[in-house]
């Protein structure tokens, strides 16, 4: 015979032997579908796991900044119009190498800032050659 006593918010429960060998009865709701980065409406989800903290660090402003931006881009190719917010996002990264440097050693850390500039190089000139071509 089981037995329940309220102990404030608490309850605490007293089961026999034969109680506690037979399997459970009860049945749990299947669970709900975890949004992912982007949510059904299309909005960004800033609170998704996926994100690792990113939105919410020391640079968080300026991460929500270039991900909006090249979410909501129509430039073609998508984001060109963003190199603006991802560099600001860089340059604050590097203020705080412990931060986003975890795990890295430093030749690693180092190679991929280089190769972190040469990749914002490369857009760079891929933007001003688009913007160019728009002037003409």
């Amino acid at each position: 015979m089981s037995y329940c006593k309220s102990i404030g918010k608490d309850k605490v429960m007293f089961v026999t032997m034969e109680e506690h060998s037979t399997p459970s009865k009860v049945e749990l709701p299947p669970p709900e579908p975890q949004p992912g980065v982007i949510t059904e409406t299309g909005e960004i989800n800033w609170s998704c796991p996926c994100l690792g903290g990113m939105a919410t660090g020391p640079c968080g402003v300026q991460f929500r900044d270039a991900f909006s931006c090249f979410h909501y881009s129509t430039e073609e190719p998508k984001g060109s119009d963003c190199y603006n917010a991802f560099r600001t996002m860089q340059d604050c990264f590097q203020q705080y190498p412990t931060v986003y440097n975890k795990g890295n050693s430093d030749a690693k850390e180092s190679l991929d800032m280089e190769s972190l500039d040469q990749n914002a190089t490369a857009m760079e000139d891929k933007t001003l050659s688009v913007v160019d071509k728009k002037k003409d």
